[in-house]
């Protein structure tokens, strides 16, 4: 069963669809607002000092909130692994690639890319934004990122939310392309329960038996934002364009339609050099990109009342 019920309202989401509590989400010196629309932007890894440096010196002088940035990665397959890569400081040769890290090696290795996503912010001002993928990482990560984010495959991991419930941060939730709203606001409900209230949901897509593009992941849907909007009224709802689509030429229109559509923030992959990223090369937006989508966001945004 996947409709929203009133049985539902009544019994299995009480907390996360009440239309008149006062949610108050503070990233820093940042409150979300109806008012205000936040874009978080940044690479999909990290791949070095200068690399995270020069991306959030150019969003935020496109008018980016937040600056987002990976450090661990949870990709499809094991072999590519960007922690493996001698660049990034593990130390391994080419010849070692396909090695395991031990876990001790991949937090050593993401804490020294989590302080120049840190120093990045720190600098330029932008709250940092970044995936968990384990729970006893929280107290490491908890030093360098403002927003913990939820990645689509462990939306319904428990460890992480018992343990992301009792964080101080803010938590973004991004829905599954499997899984329906209902879903969604069954997990937003759980943490309700556990009395965490600064929580966002994001859209980044659904799986559909054909995407127009061979390469693209799934379809965004649109049609979940004025429902999150109905069914939990409270919650900001993001969304994810390049996820989603997977396509450098999908996002622009994505991002333009999600806004209209009352979307409150936006999840939007920048990289100084998007054909060399480590990761998910296809979908990246270069600065001038971003520059012209900005302005054309603000645009709409204007029409509907709001602000960048």
């Amino acid at each position: 069963m996947k409709d929203i019920l009133e049985k539902d309202i009544q019994n299995n989401i009480p907390l996360i669809a009440r239309k008149d509590y006062e949610r108050h989400i503070k990233i820093k010196d940042i409150t979300l607002s109806d008012k205000k629309i936040s874009i978080i932007a940044g690479p999909c890894t990290v791949e070095s000092r200068s690399q995270i440096m020069d991306i959030a010196k150019n969003i935020k002088n496109c008018g980016a909130t937040m600056l987002r940035g990976g450090i661990f990665k949870p990709l499809t397959f094991p072999y590519g692994e960007p922690l493996a890569r001698p660049d990034a400081g593990s130390g391994l040769p080419e010849p070692d690639r396909l090695k395991i890290l031990s876990k001790k090696e991949l937090y050593d290795n993401a804490k020294r890319r989590l302080s120049f996503l840190k120093e990045a912010g720190e600098k330029y001002g932008l709250p940092v934004v970044s995936e968990i993928l384990y729970a006893d990482s929280i107290s490491m990560m908890q030093e360098f990122v403002d927003v913990f984010q939820v990645g689509y495959r462990h939306m319904f991991n428990m460890d992480l939310i018992e343990a992301l419930s009792k964080s101080n941060k803010p938590i973004l939730i991004k829905r599954h392309y499997g899984e329906s709203l209902r879903s969604l606001l069954g997990v937003g409900e759980h943490f309700e329960a556990r009395g965490k209230h600064d929580i966002m949901f994001c859209e980044r897509g659904v799986a559909v038996a054909h995407t127009h593009n061979i390469d693209s992941r799934a379809i965004i849907d649109i049609q979940a934002i004025p429902a999150l909007k109905e069914y939990a009224p409270t919650v900001p709802v993001f969304v994810d364009p390049s996820h989603a689509t997977f396509r450098r030429g999908y996002v622009a229109p994505v991002s333009r339609a999600a806004i209209a559509a009352g979307a409150d923030g936006l999840l939007v992959e920048v990289h100084g050099q998007p054909e060399k990223a480590w990761v998910d090369p296809l979908q990246s937006l270069d600065f001038k990109s971003f520059e012209k989508l900005m302005r054309e966001l603000n645009a709409i945004a204007k029409i509907l009342g709001r602000s960048l």
